[in-house]
């Protein structure tokens, strides 16, 4: 009897680890398959028409590489990439180059740690330092995949932070919602969600995103992984007309939720745009 409890409890044992492990996976290592897979056959398919210039700005000090299409009048776009994902993941989905074409201005960093951008970049402050350095004084749309989340909310979720126009969410990790006393912030910039059906993240996620953002919409991919967006070459052209109907660009597809380009500016009259 007790060599049987023993093995069932090792067996219960390795079916918790087993369940952990996959959930593991799903959430963070399908990024890491979908770098190798997935964004592949994206990027063979990308036709690069010169609408992308890569450039480096000091940040603080420290060197903060990223992607721009056009000075576009209507309005700026900043992209966060995934842990397993860099700036150009962004370009090779096509959404760059829609944005530019719609007169957009697109700007997709490489985060702190990533290709040129300096580990030492302030993670907190990221976005709001990145937009002082480029005297970027407009409303803007904030876009993050995953951990880009972590980069983006900070801005996003600020009461202070003047000028978040829109803020689009490709499973981005929602902690940083959580303020300082324990509470969590409510977010009320206009926000759209997008996850995959086969993200465990979908689930876990709901409550937060009922309760954090009431002013928001939810879209889900069917037969999507955690990175919906790279399921595959209509999942790309997807995620990048939903970003181009939430700024305003296209009517189609129609959604609960858009852009409020009337926000506050994010700098005052009279602000300093110089590198830090």
């Amino acid at each position: 009897n007790n060599q049987r409890k023993g093995r069932m409890a090792s067996a219960l044992r390795m079916l918790s680890l087993t369940w952990m492990l996959l959930v593991l996976t799903t959430c963070w290592g399908a990024e890491g398959s979908s770098k190798s897979d997935l964004e592949v056959a994206i990027r063979e398919a990308y036709e690069d028409r010169g609408l992308v210039q890569r450039k480096v700005v000091m940040v603080k000090g420290e060197a903060v590489e990223y992607l721009e299409t056009t000075d576009g009048a209507k309005g700026t776009v900043i992209f966060c990439h995934g842990s397993a994902f860099s700036m150009r993941t962004w370009q090779y989905v096509g959404v760059l180059d829609a944005l530019g074409e719609q007169g957009y201005r697109g700007i997709a960093v490489n985060l702190p740690g990533y290709g040129e951008t300096s580990r030492l970049v302030p993670r907190d402050s990221f976005v709001r330092d990145l937009l002082n350095v480029l005297a970027i004084r407009e409303p803007v749309v904030v876009v993050a995949a995953s951990m880009g989340g972590v980069f983006a909310l900070p801005f996003v979720a600020d009461d202070a932070s003047h000028g978040c126009a829109g803020y689009v969410s490709a499973a981005g990790l929602l902690a940083q919602t959580q303020r300082k006393g324990g509470d969590t912030a409510i977010v009320n910039v206009p926000t759209l969600f997008v996850y995959g059906d086969q993200d465990p993240r979908l689930y876990a996620d709901s409550t937060a995103v009922a309760s954090t953002f009431p002013n928001s919409d939810l879209v889900v991919f069917e037969n999507a992984p955690h990175p919906a967006y790279l399921r595959d070459l209509d999942a790309a052209a997807r995620f990048t007309n939903l970003v181009l109907a939430f700024v305003g660009g296209v009517n189609e597809p129609a959604l609960k939720v858009h852009a409020d380009w009337a926000s506050p500016s994010f700098l005052g009259p009279g602000a300093s745009s110089s590198a830090l």
